[in-house]
């Protein structure tokens, strides 16, 4: 077959002109990533290199606030900075369940790896010390005595699919990934992951959908969830929206903490909110994204190990997913298996500042895949969704998110009844 066309296709929308630019400046830079006496002619045999780079997605985000590009010292990505972004891989990891001791002992061996080529230390006695590796994550206990309050939230099958760290105004809800060694729990997680057809929600707009495992894994754990958010915003007077709230989670839980970012947007009024993920399947259809991107594309990073990690490439674009927010992304340190939290924690860790910045950039196969995911959505995505309308107004279903603020309430009233019993029984006792 002749793929000539192809060819022709990235001359005309890619320009070759802008890679043959780019080109020429390495060749006057010397440059040693394309070497250097580098032809116009042969830039088709680095193609590979630019991934068929075309006109970006206008439904995606791509670029940085300018204030952003000019300093690259200040650069944030959805509101997270490096510091800012290691802080929710390390709430990631502690969302697996590890305790203190076992967080402990997980060392940063590539830093440790590059403080050993710059020498060693040498004691008075003259003695060169090898270098020990940085210690990767904080422990509960450090974050306790830093000022976390750290409460686990469950579902009807475990009592952590996640934690909340709250601190001060600041709240950070995180979920836990796919847990195989964990017995029945890992194969509950499974399931979760292997129930990839489409479901609808109250959360969505017409035609909008939904990875079903992860949505049933969401709503399993929203009222405990809920239940803790508005008891805190409570105590403190306020309302669930007046926090800022942090959503972060690797590879399932980051597709659930997805979830719940849109849910506390659309059920709270919530938009002070950030999300962060790391190496997280795709979890809305089309139509679902564009509404996420909406109210969250600027506030969503998501981390991804490029042509290293396939999770990201989970529930494909081929039956209809797309990913939401700006992708940040990194390789796989040396040393770390690709897709483990890990290595995720430790790449960031030592990612130079210059290259902490969004890349959308789409390949030639995207478009054609987005094409047919506009007609899944529009034939398949309006049919699923009227459908489950029918059954909810036949059988007269109810809006699960309501159900949940009146039950939580009723049982906040029926605390502050036997609170104000008790109270009336101690005084006329006394």
């Amino acid at each position: 077959m002749d793929f000539s066309f192809l060819r022709n296709w990235f001359t005309t929308n890619t320009s070759v002109g802008d890679v043959s630019s780019k080109l020429d400046n390495a060749e006057q830079s010397n440059s040693s990533l394309i070497g250097d006496n580098i032809e116009k002619d042969d830039a088709f045999e680095i193609i590979e290199d630019y991934e068929f780079i075309n006109p970006r997605d206008p439904n995606e985000i791509h670029s940085l606030p300018s204030s952003h590009q000019i300093d690259e010292s200040i650069v944030e990505i959805a509101g997270f900075n490096k510091e800012k972004l290691l802080e929710m891989s390390n709430f990631s990891k502690i969302s697996y369940g590890d305790d203190d001791n076992k967080l402990s002992e997980k060392r940063c061996n590539t830093l440790a790896e590059e403080v050993y080529k710059t020498g060693f230390e040498v004691t008075t006695e003259g003695y060169e010390i090898i270098p020990s590796p940085e210690k990767m994550y904080k422990t509960r206990a450090e974050l306790t005595k830093e000022g976390y309050e750290i409460i686990p939230f469950g579902n009807s099958f475990e009592k952590d699919a996640g934690h909340v760290f709250i601190k001060g105004k600041e709240i950070t809800i995180t979920y836990h990934g796919t847990r195989l060694k964990h017995g029945l729990w890992g194969l509950n997680d499974l399931i979760t992951d292997l129930n990839a057809s489409f479901t609808t929600s109250e959360l969505l707009p017409d035609g909008g959908r939904i990875h079903r495992g992860f949505y049933n894994s969401f709503t399993d754990s929203w009222p405990d969830l809920y239940r803790i958010l508005k008891s805190h915003a409570e105590k403190q007077g306020s309302e669930i929206k007046d926090f800022k709230i942090n959503l972060t989670g690797h590879s399932m839980g980051g597709a659930i903490a997805k979830i719940a970012a849109l849910c506390l947007n659309k059920t709270e009024r919530a938009e002070d909110i950030h999300v962060a993920t790391f190496g997280d399947p795709r979890v809305f259809d089309l139509t679902a994204s564009k509404f996420y991107n909406d109210v969250l594309q600027e506030k969503t990073i998501r981390v991804t190990q490029h042509r290293q990690d396939p999770v990201p490439a989970v529930s494909p674009g081929l039956f209809g997913y797309a990913h939401v927010g700006a992708q940040l992304r990194i390789s796989a340190p040396e040393g770390y298996s690709f897709h483990k939290i890990d290595g995720y924690h430790e790449a960031v860790k030592v990612m130079d500042e210059s290259d902490f910045k969004s890349n959308n950039n789409v390949s030639l196969f995207y478009y054609p895949v987005r094409a047919l995911s506009r007609i899944n959505s529009a034939v398949l995505g309006n049919a699923q969704y009227y459908a489950a309308n029918a059954v909810n107004y036949i059988f007269g279903g109810s809006n699960f998110f309501e159900e949940v603020k009146n039950k939580n309430s009723s049982q906040i009233e029926q605390v502050e009844v036997e609170q104000s019993k008790i109270a009336q029984s101690i005084i006329m006792g006394g």
